[in-house]
């Protein structure tokens, strides 16, 4: 018996041993370090190589010379020392050239580990991006009575509105350089994307127009939380989206999707942030089989702010909508069967045999999907939705949840109301979606390896799903408040009952 506790201990100490000797061996990351010149010059050109071997769309929306231009500068950049953050800033310069939402940089894993734990101080005003006008969402000192929600800000420290957005737009990838996308992306956190290109100050002078119309001028200090909720997270702010509101907490999957039923109205309203997790398909099946039992003549699907995710999840959803056969896409193709150099992709070995057993060389060069571009879809026989469905989309509307509204588009019992869609109507870069890890930053660079033309016969222009009932945001004594599709939607199906 004692034996056993004295090896116990041993084990105990062993294991604490290990663990001070790891702690002591984990450098803390210092963001304000710089990359020398030599290794930031390795990862332009790891990244200029993979991108024009195997980047499907790098000259689809953008010219060539838009993009050497775009490389030579990133190049010229790299000569001196930067920070993580500058290189960053650069690639994603660089990278929003190309005019592919789905080809985006992304901190190395420590530095995003900094940025969580270095939240605060933080930009205080959350501000709403309408055409080129920049409005109060929230104001994170929630006792300043001069900047209240709704009020238009003109300018941040002397720099317009207008100087502001365009900075931004300049580091946002979009398919087509899609502004409706851009704009959305800004107003989901833009005290995040101030900081990460116009820096902090201790305070910021505002200029904005009072609820009287008159052009007004404050200054507001950045703001950090009382040390009793350093913990707590900011709500990210986005549009309205749940009817009616939650009055207790709500679960993970349901912040994921949910159905609820207004028997007393006869419609039902189902949200759905993303095609990816949620465990989709049992709700899908579960929701569609009670709005049959129910026989709900309304349906409301809100697909605002989801950025995509499973392409099979959002044909599922499709299945119960769409009223004759169809395929996810009339052409997927990539440039290779293979990755160049499959050391920086992350993970190669997750999309090599797809690639090189289920697809085959078309007369036009290109490697082809056989299961995208030959399998068509029927729609379900069983709880088949019939009704009247209303389609919700916004800015950030994208990849398969784009996918899925233009696809219905066009139904005669459909109708989509919002704003443009941020992914593309006519096709995009996508489908198996590694990354390029650059070696010496640690970066990762999304690289979409197949282009992909969902319908031959829509216009190659680049922009979005357009609705069939276009919003507007809402505006009362000089105050602009974010367009609310749903209640449009609840009002034109109570009008019409």
């Amino acid at each position: 018996m004692a034996k056993k506790k004295q090896a116990r201990r041993l084990i105990a100490s062993m294991l604490c041993l290990i663990s001070l000797l790891q702690g002591c061996a984990v450098s803390k990351y210092a963001p304000e370090q710089k990359i020398p010149p030599k290794q930031l010059q390795n990862d332009v050109a790891v990244l200029q190589k993979t991108l024009q071997q195997n980047h499907p769309g790098l000259y689809w929306y953008a010219t060539k010379a838009s993009i050497d231009s775009a490389f030579k500068a990133l190049e010229e950049s790299a000569k001196d020392s930067l920070t993580e953050l500058s290189f960053h800033n650069n690639i994603a310069r660089m990278l929003a050239t190309i005019e592919c939402g789905h080809t985006a940089v992304r901190f190395s894993k420590q530095y995003v580990k900094y940025l969580i734990e270095s939240r605060y101080p933080m930009f205080p005003l959350y501000l709403y991006n309408w055409e080129n006008h920049l409005y109060v969402l929230k104001n994170m000192h929630s006792k300043d009575t001069n900047l209240i929600r709704g009020l238009e800000v003109s300018a941040i420290n002397h720099i317009s509105a207008q100087q502001i957005i365009d900075s931004l737009y300049q580091y946002i990838s979009a398919d087509a350089n899609n502004h409706w996308f851009k704009a959305q992306v800004i107003s989901n956190n833009f005290p995040a994307w101030y900081k990460m290109i116009f820096g902090l100050d201790t305070m910021y002078q505002i200029q904005y127009i009072d609820t009287l119309g008159i052009q007004r001028e404050t200054s507001i200090k950045n703001y950090s939380p009382k040390e009793d909720t350093v913990h707590q997270q900011a709500k990210i702010i986005r549009s309205s989206k749940a009817y009616p509101l939650p009055s207790k907490k709500i679960s993970a999957l349901e912040q994921k999707r949910s159905l609820r039923i207004d028997s007393l109205h006869r419609f039902a309203y189902m949200h759905v942030s993303s095609f990816s997790g949620g465990r989709l398909r049992g709700f899908f099946r579960r929701s569609f089989r009670e709005l049959h039992k129910m026989k709900i003549p309304n349906l409301i699907i809100d697909v605002r702010g989801n950025g995509g995710g499973n392409v099979n999840k959002s044909v599922l959803l499709t299945k119960y909508l769409i009223q004759q056969p169809f395929k996810v896409a009339d052409t997927a193709a990539s440039v290779h069967r293979t990755m160049w150099d499959k050391s920086h992709i992350v993970p190669w070995w997750l999309y090599w045999f797809p690639m090189q057993f289920g697809s085959f060389k078309g007369s036009d060069g290109w490697f082809h999907s056989r299961r995208i571009e030959n399998h068509v879809y029927q729609p379900k026989t069983k709880h088949h939705y019939n009704g009247k469905v209303l389609l919700l989309q916004d800015g950030y509307t994208f990849s398969a949840a784009a996918m899925f509204t233009g696809a219905l588009k066009g139904q005669s019992n459909i109708q989509i109301i919002g704003t443009p869609s941020g992914g593309a109507y006519y096709g995009n870069n996508a489908m198996f979606l590694p990354h390029i890890k650059l070696p010496n930053s640690l970066m990762r660079v999304t690289l979409p390896m197949y282009r992909v033309v969902l319908n031959n016969n829509r216009p190659k222009n680049g922009k979005g799903v357009l609705p069939d009932i276009a919003v507007i945001p809402l505006q009362h004594q000089h105050l602009t408040f974010p367009p609310n599709a749903l209640q449009l939607a609840v009002q034109q199906i109570l009008q019409n009952k």
